[in-house]
């Protein structure tokens, strides 16, 4: 075929046509004649295809002559970017037959391209053309994650992006909760799942592949009865198009945090701060209780909106002991937004430990607090007449503070004294005194 000179065409075709007439005589017609471009060979092919899924479109060709015929193809235009139309550069049909031409689409974005597919016999010029446009749509995930962790530990999980281009493409992303009608429906994007941690941007090296990580760190553990969210994470570009992929997330509920040791005597305190990472990406409140009454928290603490590394919230713990010994309590710090933090708490209340001395000069008060969670009497006694006291606290309120007021009398004698309280059933409270 390669060494058949291209037959040079004329721009008109002319005849003549010779009718004798009954009569003897005759009639000569001169015909002139112009051929025209050809029309597209039956209706534009319209094509639906997924973006990122390689497409195969089968052309009829037919030869109408009763001969071979090999046809160069030409596509037109050349399609952008990282859309790629492409097939044999040329294919030969035998005399009166159809053979298929394969064209091949694929493309990252979505989009409409539209070509000419012009096949030509190079040896008689004539051609014939076909109108083609692919219409590519969103493409469904292309692949399924399954991610299972304890709320607030992050799992991580790794997606090879690959960017064909020679260039560096800057990719974002974006996750949403999925949602859909059916098993055989398309996956509905809902509101932003903020349990994934995703970088600002992706940078794809050219001509690679690219390690993109994903954190799945929940706040919240999955209600039961879900059993798992499923979310859809996003990477986009102008260049690249849309790469989905679908994660199926669980989240189970977490144990405590971790434990605290308190240790005071009866009727001291011991003050601790416990701290948590607040993750919610908004700001909130949290309530605070505890289920002993010798450790006491605020009924509440305010946390600041979340960066993706957390803010750290301080809630202060007070332990005050009401009965020599161990104990624990569990401190709960919870929010239905935010989730919920458990600490366990471990105290030990020690016996009153001597105070003193207190320098009395006239008069002196010295405060006393009632550690117990009941209403209690103590008898007060001192040890030198030097020194004056009450000699009873009557009816003290539960866990609350009353003054001892304590004078001296300065007579020349000893001036140092040592008062006592006491509650029956109880190690007493001993202070030590020194008159000026």
């Amino acid at each position: 075929w390669g060494g058949v000179k291209k037959k040079v065409r004329p721009a008109e075709h002319s005849g003549t046509v010779f009718v004798p007439l009954p009569d003897g005589t005759a009639l000569l017609y001169k015909l002139v004649g112009t051929a025209g471009a050809p029309e597209a060979e039956g209706e534009a092919i319209a094509v639906s295809v997924q973006c990122k899924a390689n497409h195969t479109e089968q052309i009829p060709v037919s030869n109408w002559l009763p001969k071979p015929q090999r046809f160069t193809v030409r596509i037109e235009p050349a399609p952008e970017g990282t859309t790629t139309l492409k097939g044999a550069s040329y294919i030969d049909v035998p005399a009166n037959a159809q053979r298929s031409y394969s064209l091949k689409f694929h493309t990252f974005v979505e989009g409409t391209t539209s070509a000419r597919l012009t096949l030509t016999n190079e040896a008689t010029g004539e051609y014939l053309f076909f109108d083609v446009a692919f219409t590519a749509t969103g493409s469904p995930p292309l692949q399924t994650y399954e991610l299972n962790t304890v709320v607030r530990q992050g799992k991580e999980i790794v997606i090879d992006l690959a960017n064909p281009l020679t260039e560096t493409v800057v990719m974002t992303a974006q996750c949403h909760i999925a949602e859909r009608e059916s098993e055989d429906a398309p996956w509905v994007r809902k509101a932003v799942n903020s349990d994934l941690v995703l970088q600002p941007t992706y940078e794809l090296r050219a001509s690679a592949e690219t390690n993109c990580k994903v954190v799945f760190r929940p706040v919240l553990p999955t209600p039961a009865e879900q059993g798992s969210q499923m979310s859809l994470v996003t990477f986009s570009s102008t260049e690249l198009g849309d790469f989905v992929y679908l994660l199926r997330l669980s989240a189970s509920p977490a144990g405590a945090e971790r434990s605290m040791q308190f240790k005071a005597s009866i009727g001291g305190k011991d003050v601790q701060t416990f701290r948590f990472l607040h993750y919610l990406p908004a700001a909130t409140d949290y309530k605070c209780t505890t289920d002993n009454g010798m450790f006491s928290v605020e009924a509440k603490v305010s946390a600041p909106e979340a960066g993706s590394d957390g803010v750290e919230v301080e809630v202060e713990v007070v332990f005050e002991p009401d009965r020599i010994g161990d104990c624990a309590a569990k401190l709960t710090v919870f929010s239905e937004e935010g989730g919920e933090y458990i600490c366990i708490l471990r105290g030990h209340g020690a016996p009153p430990q001597p105070q003193g001395p207190y320098e009395v000069a006239g008069a002196y008060k010295i405060d006393f607090v009632n550690p117990f969670p009941e209403a209690k009497t103590f008898t007060v006694a001192v040890d030198n007449k030097a020194f004056t006291a009450p000699k009873s606290l009557d009816n003290v309120a539960p866990r609350s503070t009353v003054p001892i007021n304590v004078s001296f009398a300065a007579g020349g004698g000893d001036t140092a004294g040592k008062l006592t309280v006491v509650c029956e059933g109880f190690p007493a409270w001993l202070y030590y005194l020194k008159g000026v």
